[in-house]
This record gives structure tokens, sequence and C-alpha cells, in this order.
């Protein structure tokens, strides 16, 4: 009688059963961000995070010079590369410039990682001409062989720190502890003592006095908030970060933003300046419903009529037609669309105006009176910036 052999389930290898080495493999082999949120995940990780060998292996993965030979240290300086390396990744992504005193400056920061562990931020601008993206050097933030995160500006050493999760501040060194930060869900009381304590009479002394001696005087803090959404999803085709040419034909960048209730926000992102934010309401809609195909005369007839402004090119405007998919209707006030008009009282009243999603994800806006369309495109893709220059 013939007998058939089942096959007997593969037996499952847990991490913690596992030696050392294969740990510190794992880890030594997970790119900068996997490796310290596996670190924080997984208890076995954590533990081979102890090892005295972890931080030559993570050395070695991220290009970092060796750290010395030193039993007693490592386990301490494995935390701070971990803790360093968590820095890092809470750092990547797409920051908008507050307002601030000094001259006209980019209003886009993007983190990004670079070689041998390294973050390397660039203020991103409209390009003069066509639909790039401008970028100019920022700061640099990379790990030092004791694990802990340095930073510069140029050649000029800078600090940059976290206000809770969303806030950080990039300012001169005052060669004070820069590793403290603030976090998310500090009481007021704390955050008001963390930066009256950073600028007490003698620290503040001590502070400009350093900074005095340095070329080209005192450096003024920088703030920037995080753009947590600066890409589109399935469930929220509008948001993130855009960018069209506008009907004067310069580039523009646009933030797309949905509230908690079903709202959709766009936001014109322009060169802080003093009082200016660079952040000025566009167009808004309480709902973010779409009308469906098939569309009705009226509103194929209001699309159709309508010009796509495109790049110039040899006083030429290329006029293109997209299939659209879906069609939100949109409101903005007339001041807001053309702030300097001198347009009597009763004119300054609602318009309205509609979304063309199209087919390939991208989408355009365009209001009432108006025979133009303004077309948007992406700034980036999977996290990284698109058409640079």
């Amino acid at each position: 009688m013939a007998t058939s052999l089942a096959a007997a389930p593969a037996a499952e290898t847990a991490l913690g059963d596992l030696p050392e080495d294969a740990l510190l493999a794992i880890l030594a082999f997970l790119a900068p961000p996997d490796a310290a949120a596996a670190a924080c995940a997984c208890r076995a990780l954590a533990g081979a995070a102890s090892s005295p060998e972890l931080p030559l292996a993570l050395a070695l993965r991220l290009g970092l010079p060796p750290p010395r030979r030193s039993p007693e240290a490592c386990p301490a300086s494995a935390r701070r590369l971990f803790r360093s390396l968590h820095r890092l990744r809470r750092l990547l992504g797409l920051w908008r410039r507050l307002p601030s005193s000094h001259a006209a400056s980019p209003s886009l920061a993007a983190f990004e990682w670079a070689p041998r562990a390294t973050l390397a931020a660039s203020l991103l601008a409209p390009a003069t001409h066509g639909l790039a993206v401008s970028k100019s050097p920022f700061v640099t933030v990379s790990i030092a062989e004791s694990g802990d995160t340095v930073a510069a500006l140029g050649e000029v050493p800078v600090c940059v720190n976290f206000v809770g999760d969303n806030h950080i501040v990039v300012e001169a060194a005052s060669g004070e502890d820069e590793g403290e930060e603030m976090q998310g869900g500090s009481p007021p009381e704390e955050m008001y003592m963390h930066f009256a304590n950073r600028r007490s009479p003698g620290a503040g002394r001590r502070r400009r006095e350093r900074l005095g001696r340095r070329k080209g005087g005192r450096m003024e803090a920088q703030h920037f908030v995080r753009i947590p959404d600066a890409e589109p999803t399935k469930a929220r085709p509008l948001q993130g970060l855009w960018k069209g040419i506008c009907e004067n034909r310069t580039l523009e960048f646009y933030l797309v933003t949905y509230d908690d209730i079903g709202g959709v926000t766009c936001r014109r992102v322009s060169e802080t300046k003093g009082h200016n934010s660079g952040y000025s309401p566009l167009f808004w809609t309480t709902n973010a419903t779409f009308l469906e195909p098939p569309f009705s005369e009226q509103e194929l007839d209001r699309y159709s009529c309508c010009e796509h402004i495109q790049v110039v090119t040899s006083g030429h405007t290329e006029v293109q037609s997209k299939g659209v998919s879906r069609i939100m209707c949109i409101n903005s006030s007339y001041d807001l669309v053309d702030p300097h008009s001198s347009a009597p009282l009763d004119d300054m009243r609602n318009l309205e105006g509609r979304i063309w999603l199209y087919d390939d994800g991208t989408f355009g806006f365009g209001f009432t009176g108006s025979n133009s369309i303004i077309d948007l495109r992406h700034v980036s893709l999977d996290g990284c910036i698109v058409d640079t220059s």
C-alpha cells in the first residue's frame, strides 16, 4: 500500500532564537531608519544593540569612521547611534519656513538621505523658467564618531532642535548641550522654561560673545514646521505639495490639506519676508465629494471653454486638454483670487470654481469669469523631489 508523505510545515525561527552575530547582521544591513525602528520594536534586537560589536558593525554598514575600541563605552555609543538615527528619521521630509525679520527667503526645505548616513537639507524655490524646482544647499546633518548628530550650514556649525514633533529651529551652535530637545506633548510651562533657560542673561551674553567672534556675525534662528502629508493618497487624491504655472506665467507652489470634517483647503506657498507669511489661502470647500461621470453638458462646456496655462516657449503658450475623471466644486473670495483688484465692495463676493481631477492623478483648478485652468503637478514622489534644477 502506497503511503503519501505530507510535507512537514517549515519550522519558523523567532528572532529571539537567533545568535547574536545574526542579530548584529540584521541590524547592520537594515537601512538607517529601519534599524532604529527595528531596535525599538524587537526585544532581541534591542538587546543586540548593547553588544560591544554593534557600533563597529553599524559603522561599517553606514560608511562611518570605525569607533574607538572601548568596551565600557560601546553600549552607550550604540544607544547614542540609534538615538541619532531616530533623530535623522524624524527630520526626513518637507518643511515650511515660518515668517521672520530677515530678507525674503525660500519658504520650503527638504531633508533627504545622502551618502554616509547623512541628511542633506535643500531650500526649494520655483525655477525662473519652466516647471523645474530649484534646489540650493541648506543644512547637512550627520553622525559623528561619538554617535551624536552634528549639523552644519556650509562650514558653520549649527543646531537643528525639535520643538515638539512637527517644529524645528535651525540656529547657530552655542556650545551648549544641543542634544536637548522638547518632546511632543510637553506642558506649556516646560516649554517656556526650556527657552527661558536657553536665553537667560548669562547664557545669552556667552552665546553672543561666541557668535560675535564668528565671521559673518550672528545667525538668526529659523523656524520650520513639518508638511505631514506632502503627497496624495487614494482616499485623499488632492492632498500634498503641488506646483503649477499661474496666470502671470510664473511657477508657484500650492499646499492642499484635508480637515477632519471633510473639507479641503488650498494655500499658495511663497517666499517669506517680515510679516508676510508666504502662506495665503486660495480656495476651499466644505464638501470634498466629487462629481462622477457621466458629466452634465454644462460641466463639459465649462471645462472645454477654458485654456490650460502651460510653460511659455518661444513666445508660444502650449495648450493641452487632459482627460477628466472627476470634478469637485470649490469657492474662493474675490480678494483672494485678485488681491490687487480695486473692485467695489459689492463685487467682493464668493467666486465659484472647479477642480478637475485628471486620469494621471494630477489636477487643475479655475474660477467663474476666468477662461484659464491652472494645472498642478507633483513636487515630490515617493519621498523624492522631482524635476529639479
